[in-house]
């Protein structure tokens, strides 16, 4: 993808979700590692507008067969288990589709207690803040085509419910004029968003 969402951001995100997996305790390192290195494989910002979204199975599926043994089942480079959480956090991380199930009253328990899906998750919101989270705005700004600052645009009322809204509740559908909008809808509301200690720490000093 373009520079803010291309490789760098995706080991930043690996590094920072290890770094918060490191503060707890029972989370499995490796589902960790290679959620956050997938996260982005999905995007759905990046694809045609009417194109067929695809799983993150469907699209892993072949890199899982192409490193397991064909010969000898239990020379497969992850169990079962393994892979299909590590498919469920990549179909979850996103923010839009978080903002999604909280509207809609659609987050399971498993959302809400899934370790690993919650260091992956702080991890990709860390890096949307601070200076990364300006020049990254900034970014796609340039290739989405969006202005950085629109002068005196109308005001959208779900852009003026989000703003005055309560910290971390974004609302699911807002209207952005330029890069400057875009903090309001979401960069400012990230920090009240984090699921673990160790992120909210990190958020707080961006």
């Amino acid at each position: 993808y373009d520079p803010s969402h291309d490789f760098y951001h995706v080991d930043r995100v690996r590094r920072l979700a290890l770094a918060i997996a490191h503060s707890l305790h029972g989370v499995d390192l490796l589902v960790v590692e290679l959620a956050a290195l997938f996260h982005d494989l999905i995007d759905a910002k990046y694809l045609p507008k009417n194109a067929p979204k695809p799983t993150a199975r469907e699209t892993l599926d072949p890199f899982w067969s192409q490193h397991d043994d064909d010969d000898n089942a239990d020379h497969q480079i992850l169990n079962e288990e393994r892979r299909r959480l590590i498919e469920r956090i990549v179909d979850n991380v996103s923010y839009s589709k978080e903002v999604k199930r909280i509207a809609a009253g659609q987050q399971t328990e498993w959302h809400l207690s899934c370790l690993e899906l919650h260091c992956v998750q702080d991890a990709d919101k860390l890096d949307a803040i601070g200076a990364f989270g300006i020049m990254r705005c900034a970014a796609y700004s340039a290739i989405a085509n969006r202005p950085l600052f629109v002068p005196n645009p109308p005001p959208p009322a779900s852009l003026a419910t989000a703003t005055n809204g309560s910290p971390g509740i974004p609302s699911a559908a807002e209207e952005e004029h330029c890069a400057l909008d875009h903090f309001h809808a979401k960069l400012f509301k990230l920090e009240g968003m984090m699921k673990t200690r160790r992120g909210r720490e990190l958020a707080t000093r961006r």
